[in-house]
């Protein structure tokens, strides 16, 4: 009989380094939100890599950011809690970005953990192998000596991956179905996507002073699924803009939300969202508290 082996892998760097990409494309399902705007992960996520009698349990963190407000203070809380009884941690680095203060900061912290891995992301071999052999000599300078590259493109460098880690796998009976992907609920599911879209349909600002919670989310009907949420903005003067001319904008962001959601659902989605103030919140920890961070 074979034995079942398991694996943590925590996720970590800077904001925008490809962290959610990398998580979706390695367990093939969108559990975590994606866009091109840095703070977009704001949980740590749980993503669960099935095969035979492996599983791999991997945790996105938030993107580590030096102290802006109370708000990434709870971010980088919760990268450092997610880094306690962890096997494995990949640190992700883009190809073509400096090796920074930030950069050489949140490596130093993560080079004192024994299993580390670093990716070297949106690498693509034939054009970047000079980039490539630049940032291996970077990270093996601070103390790295694994250093892959990899692109959410390439198959072989994804499967080249999930063979490196699975020499950190321990035998072990594995915590979750050998069907499960995420151990996250529909409701959050719910939340972060209405966050997505408020993230790729606004501007900077708005988008990062912005929080979802959802009222109800009832699927007691097997036809559809009725969320109710409420869109929460810091400033008095980004409601005008979320709602937008006419009410435009809010209600793209509930189309394209409900249209993700009823492909993630296998069903109709009823998604009525509202907006309100809450100001300063990313400054408040009773309301930051209250939003899940």
């Amino acid at each position: 009989m074979d034995i079942k082996k398991t694996c943590f892998v925590a996720i970590v760097g800077l904001p925008n380094v490809g962290k959610s990409s990398l998580i979706n494309s390695l367990v093939e399902f969108p559990v975590s939100i994606v866009s091109l705007k840095s703070q977009t992960t704001r949980d740590a996520i749980n993503a669960i890599y099935n095969k035979d009698n492996l599983q791999i349990l991997f945790v996105d963190t938030p993107g580590f950011h030096m102290r802006i407000n109370n708000l990434s203070n709870s971010l980088n809380y919760a990268i450092n809690s997610t880094l306690e009884g962890i096997d494995l941690v990949l640190f992700l680095h883009p190809v073509d970005k400096p090796v920074d203060q930030n950069t050489r900061f949140l490596a130093k912290k993560i080079a004192k953990n024994m299993n580390k891995i670093v990716l070297i992301t949106k690498t693509d071999l034939e054009n970047d192998k000079l980039n490539f052999k630049i940032q291996e000599k970077n990270f093996r300078e601070l103390n790295f000596e694994k250093i892959l590259p990899f692109s959410t493109n390439s198959e072989d460098l994804r499967i080249n991956l999930l063979l490196e880690i699975e020499k950190f796998a321990y035998p072990s009976d594995h915590f979750y179905s050998n069907l499960d992907v995420t151990d996250q609920s529909s409701r959050f599911f719910a939340k972060e996507i209405i966050r997505k879209q408020i993230l790729l349909n606004l501007e900077d600002e708005i988008p990062h002073q912005s929080a979802v919670l959802i009222d109800n989310f009832d699927e007691s009907d097997n036809r559809f699924v009725k969320i109710e949420a409420t869109i929460y903005v810091g400033k008095k003067s980004h409601l005008p803009i979320i709602i937008g001319k006419g009410g435009s904008v809010l209600g793209k962001i509930g189309t394209d939300a409900r249209r993700e959601l009823e492909e993630i659902f296998g069903k109709k989605v009823v998604l009525k969202n509202r907006v309100s103030i809450a100001k300063k919140w990313f400054n408040n920890p009773k309301m930051i508290k209250r939003f899940g961070y």
